[in-house]
């Protein structure tokens, strides 16, 4: 590594250092860092029990883990202080430009490592990610270290073996965080064992000699690779079955996470929620769980679970291989458009809070075209470079395969800053050499064709300029909401109410957030079921009905929001409402014990002392001695 190599390194840290530093100090206020909800509130939470004592934990793997694992090491050392905890987030953020830099100048030459350190330092949904409580940014990081490793191997050959382990190790690391990295692991060792067919992969033997084709594999690198994501991944299972009874080698949450993206109610190719089991990752596993359960009839492990909705997805995919067809050509073009899908929290409604991200600094509309770019002109190159390229394949393809999710690209992006830095230097050469411009118009042709690929449709809010303008040049658009975001940041401040001494003022801030949701998009019945919520523990139970009754028009198979409604008629004093929506409650879903238990309670009210014995039994035949329909039943029997 020369001086000049050195200087690069110091101001790439300095300068992402400087940024992300920029973007904390701007965001220490905005409800978006200081509230939790959903996910980060999950792996908070999670955290918050390792550094309490509880590093085993009780059952398998659902969640990815290595997050949740380092979050509670950082609340053991710095107690749950979120600055002190996003602040060595965005440090180790900073780091990631640098493993880029010297990966790309060992595999692809000194010329394109400025650009594409250049580009991670100054990559703006990284620094988002980077600030918020998620394991996005460990994915990208970690990915970036298997792929320097990889470069190191391939650059190396004294440290070759090592350089394999320690690919293997970040990858297994990696897994650990993203599981869909796992799918990488074995193309890679097939590559490395097939190197020596590879044009250009290895050195051929000395003229005249022949080896045989077991000789010329190259097991060694391959082995090293398969060790390194064994040192890892072989504990992480061997505390599966200690704790819960199965052989896992990550998690058990393939098989849902495979339905969620392959089903009949999905046709965007992003999460859609499903009846049985809603968006808080606190009960997802167990609505999936009891939802398979309920289907087969039997008592499921966490495993059968997983291979039951896998069999469920493949099912559908056999059966329908049309609509499935359709569906996954929405996720390829989701996935490589430059629209960046929300999730937890809408990036477009952040960037309002946070000065940083709205600064003229690339982001995945400039990145991809460029990478695509740097991809074509290095189809044919063989080591580091194929390894990107596979890489990128590999793992793009993975998430298509399920669901998309702008968070889910970012473990991607440090095999991309590598090819769109070699991009922007063979177009800077090509524009600087005298003579025909064929070339350099030919890849112009090429990066413009890729970026209105990536670019269009427009996916932007129907009030924002890119829309306003997409609409007056005759664009494709798509209109995008921000009802995630404000249905999330809703959630937040719905939790953080109960910890308050004062809660009216979170709620009706809550009360805000969810009321902009249904502006935002009318048909959806979450955020009318939050704002009914709301309003009744403000007290205003019939602004509650109203907004419960729009739930169950718009929701009229699921039990859970009749039930509501019947206690919130129930507390108005309207008998005769509650008793049915109790029943409807019922009809929906008879194993409701609640429901049962509430419409005995409301006919005992009227005096229908039989009809509302009838209402206890059933309750009892649910949960035998349940003490309130003990106690309903014999009301209803006693002489008036």
């Amino acid at each position: 590594m020369t001086r000049q190599d050195r200087r690069w390194l110091l101001g790439l840290l300095l300068g992402g250092l400087g940024l992300r530093l920029l973007h904390l100090a701007t965001i220490r206020t905005s409800p978006f860092f200081l509230y939790l909800g959903l996910d980060p509130l999950a792996y908070h939470e999670w955290a918050l029990r390792i550094a309490a004592g509880d590093w085993l934990g009780s059952r398998v793997f659902y969640q990815d883990p290595l997050y949740p694992y380092f979050l509670g090491l950082l609340y053991t050392v710095l107690g749950d202080h979120r600055v002190a905890v996003t602040l060595v987030q965005l440090v180790l953020g900073a780091l990631v430009p640098l493993l880029v830099y010297d990966a790309t100048r060992r595999g692809l030459g000194r010329a394109a490592a400025p650009a594409a350190g250049l580009l991670a330092a100054a990559y703006l949904p990284a620094i988002y990610f980077e600030g918020l409580i998620l394991k996005t940014w460990l994915g990208a990081a970690l990915a970036a270290l298997a792929l320097w490793c990889m470069a190191c191997a391939l650059t190396s050959p004294g440290k070759r073996r090592l350089g394999w382990l320690g690919t293997g190790m970040a990858l297994g690391l990696g897994c650990l965080v993203r599981g869909n990295l796992l799918l990488i692991l074995p193309v890679l060792i097939i590559w490395r064992l097939a190197a020596p067919f590879l044009k250009g992969e290895s050195p051929q033997p000395a003229a005249g000699r022949r080896l045989s084709f077991w000789r010329r594999l190259n097991v060694a690198d391959a082995l090293a690779l398969l060790l390194g994501a064994t040192l890892v991944l072989f504990p992480t299972a061997v505390r599966n079955r200690v704790v819960g009874g199965e052989w896992v080698l990550t998690t058990a949450q393939g098989g849902p996470n495979f339905y969620l993206g392959n089903n009949p109610v999905n046709t965007t190719g992003r999460y859609a929620t499903l009846p049985f089991v809603g968006a808080n990752p606190k009960f997802e596993e167990k609505g999936f769980t009891a939802e398979a359960q309920r289907r087969s009839g039997r008592s499921m492990r966490p495993t059968e679970v997983s291979r039951y909705w896998y069999r469920q997805s493949l099912t559908w995919m056999q059966t329908h291989p049309g609509a499935w067809l359709g569906l996954t050509w929405k996720k390829f073009t989701t996935y490589w458009n430059a629209f960046e899908v929300p999730d937890n929290l809408d990036y477009g409604m952040y960037r309002r809070d946070a000065p940083v991200l709205r600064l003229p600094l690339p982001g995945y509309g400039l990145v991809v075209p460029l990478a695509l770019l740097g991809a074509v002109l290095l189809a044919g190159r063989a080591g580091w470079p194929r390894g990107l390229l596979l890489f990128v394949a590999v793992y793009a393809s993975s998430v298509v395969l399920f669901f998309v999710f702008s968070r889910y690209r970012l473990a991607m992006m440090p095999a991309l800053y590598p090819l769109a830095g070699h991009a922007l230097v063979d177009l800077a050469r090509r524009f600087r050499r005298p003579g025909p411009r064929r070339a350099l118009l030919l890849r112009l042709l090429v990066l413009a064709t890729l970026t209105a690929g990536v670019h269009l449709p427009v996916h932007a809010h129907p009030e924002s300029w890119a829309y306003r303008l997409a609409a007056v040049v005759g664009l494709p658009r798509r209109a995008e909401s921000n009802v995630e975001g404000h249905y999330n940041l809703g959630l937040a401040f719905a939790r953080y109410a109960d910890e308050s001494q004062d809660e009216e003022p979170m709620l009706r801030q809550a009360l805000a957030q969810f009321q902009s949701a249904t502006r935002e998009d009318p048909a959806r019945p979450q955020p009318y079921a939050e704002m009914g919520k709301a309003l009744a523990r403000l007290g205003e139970d019939r602004r509650a009905i109203e907004a419960f009754t729009t739930v169950i028009s718009l929701e009229p198979g699921r039990a859970r929001p009749h039930h509501v409604l019947g206690v919130l008629h129930r507390r108005v004093g309207e008998m005769d409402r509650a008793a049915a929506m109790f029943r409807r409650a019922l009809s929906i879903d008879p194993q409701r014990l609640d429901s049962a238990t509430a419409l005995g309670d409301v006919l005992l009210a009227q005096g229908l002392r039989a009809e509302a014995a009838t209402a206890y039994d059933q309750a009892l035949r649910l949960q035998p001695g349940h003490p309130p329909a003990v106690a309903g039943l014999s009301r209803a029997r006693q002489e008036p």
